[in-house]
């Protein structure tokens, strides 16, 4: 009875140490949690409103996050709309409230203002911390980016800074332009 119990015990405890190390590495791949907030499905909700909308992404709200809530409900839920790091309770109950997103209630990185006609070189969208489809670290810290007129990219972690340089340069350009 006593090897029997002793043996339970070893065990017991394996199981807990490897539960444990699993757990550890869930938390550091997915450090929020398991995520499907699709950008890709976002990239198809933003078009299709820009196409509905005379060829602009949705704008004119207090911020972009808040902009981007205009795509609730027709064109995109609270799962896409959270993005990768918020909790998709927080964002339905705030959206259901008839609230607008705000930067603490939105994942994503919105860049307001732009339209179809734009240069296809330019963002529309990214996820603010940097995280792969699933909500996943990426091994080299880059970000999937969405571009005007359904482009998609991966920015490499090295390259990130030098992109969205150029992404801003882009921007004031773009502003050169209408003056």
């Amino acid at each position: 009875m006593r090897r029997w119990l002793k043996g339970t015990a070893i065990l017991t405890l394996i199981l807990g140490v490897l539960t444990a190390l699993g757990y550890g590495y869930y938390r550091q791949r997915y450090p929020y949690g398991w995520s499907h907030s699709c950008d890709k499905c976002l990239m198809f909700a933003l078009h299709r409103y820009a196409e509905e909308h005379g060829g602009a992404y949705p704008a004119g709200e207090a911020t972009p996050e808040a902009s981007l809530s205009l795509l609730y409900p027709e064109y995109a839920d609270a799962e896409i709309l959270r993005g990768k790091t918020v909790p998709r309770t927080v964002v339905q109950e705030r959206l259901e409230r008839g609230e607008r997103l705000t930067p603490e209630t939105c994942g994503w990185h919105y860049v307001e203002g732009l339209t179809l006609k734009d240069d296809r070189q330019l963002a529309v969208l990214w996820d603010k911390v940097g995280l792969g489809h699933n909500g996943e670290r990426t091994p080299d810290g880059g970000r999937t980016v969405l571009l005007v007129n359904l482009g998609y990219e991966y920015i490499p972690g090295p390259e990130w800074e030098k992109f969205v340089d150029e992404q801003q340069w882009l921007i004031a350009e773009r502003g050169r332009g209408k003056e």
